[in-house]
This record gives structure tokens, sequence and C-alpha cells, in this order.
């Protein structure tokens, strides 16, 4: 018996480097038809993708200044909003202007549909007065009155000698009326 190994001997070397030849040529046109479109494919892709990155950040920054610029004029006009929510009473606007003027007559004119959001009241609005003062404070505090409330032009002011008779238009806007209204249909 023989120790040495002779399988080595058999094998043909040029049927091996044939063999070799296929494979590299099997394993490049793998790399060529399948890898190489994909990464072309992937490049688009990654771009296509930074250019929505970019676009998403822009958006997510102007939401977020939007967002900030909101919650800033919510706290500064707290009290208006809260004017737009409160119901328009008028025994309660009558009590208001009661501090004012010595005699106060509201009679309803008109009630529209403004802009689908509000219902608008017009009032007219009959009054005694002592003096010009309380008319113009009662205009100066109806910027600060609970329900959103406009006075109109012509003011018309007579005066009887000792008392001022003024009247005048006001308009409310009542943002619960239609709200009420929307809730009936």
């Amino acid at each position: 018996m023989n120790s040495i190994d002779r399988s080595l001997e058999k094998i043909d070397l040029m049927k091996l480097l044939l063999f070799f030849m296929a494979f590299i040529v099997i394993i490049f046109s793998i790399i060529f038809l399948m890898i190489i479109p994909n990464v072309k494919e992937h490049r688009i892709l990654q771009a296509d993708y930074k250019r929505v990155l970019v676009h998403k950040t822009r958006v997510e920054n102007l939401y977020l200044e939007r967002e900030s610029e909101l919650t800033r004029l919510n706290t500064e006009n707290t009290a208006v909003l809260q004017a737009f929510k409160h119901p328009f009473a008028q025994e309660e606007f009558l009590q208001y202007a009661g501090k004012f003027f010595t005699q106060v007559n509201l009679t309803q004119v008109t009630k529209t549909d403004y802009k689908k959001e509000f219902v608008e009241y017009e009032l007219n609005v009959t009054s005694l007065l002592k003096t010009p003062t309380n008319f113009y404070n009662f205009l100066e505090g109806l910027n600060h009155y609970s329900s959103i409330v406009q006075a109109d032009f012509p003011i018309h002011l007579e005066s009887n000698g000792d008392r001022i008779t003024s009247i005048f238009t006001i308009k409310v806007y009542d943002l619960n009326a239609t709200q009420v209204h929307h809730e009936a249909k």
C-alpha cells in the first residue's frame, strides 16, 4: 500500500480552468443583470427620499411656527375668544348698559346669518344719560363686554336740558346661535 495520495494527479487542469471561467462569467452576469440595476434604482430612490425629507422638514418647521403663532394668539386674545363663545342675553346687556345710562330700551331690528359662522343681531338702543362722558365710558366698556358687541354709526345725541337722549344701533355677533341652528337641522 502506497501512502501517497494521488487523487490530485487525476484532475484535469483544463476542465478545472473551464469550470472556473464559467463560474466567473455566471457570477459577473448575475452582478450586472441583478445588482447594478438595483443600485441605480436605489440611488434614484435615495435622491427622492432626500428631496422628500427636505420638503417634510420645511413643512414641519412651518407647522411648528404656525402652532406657536396660534398658541401666542390664543393667549393674547383669550378675552375675545371667550366673548365669541359667550351667548348674548338682552337682560344681561340691559343690566350692563344700566351702569352708564339712566334708562335703556333695546329693540331688535334684524337678525341675519353672517358668513354662516355667526348670527348678527342689529339692535336699536334708546337711552337717557346725564353726561356725555357716560356714553363714551359705555363705548369704551364694550371692548371688555362678555359678548362681541359693536356700536354703529350714526349715533344721535340730543340734549333735553338736564338729560341727554341717545339713539344708536349696536350689532351683536353670536356664535352660539349658529351652533344651535346647525344642531337643529
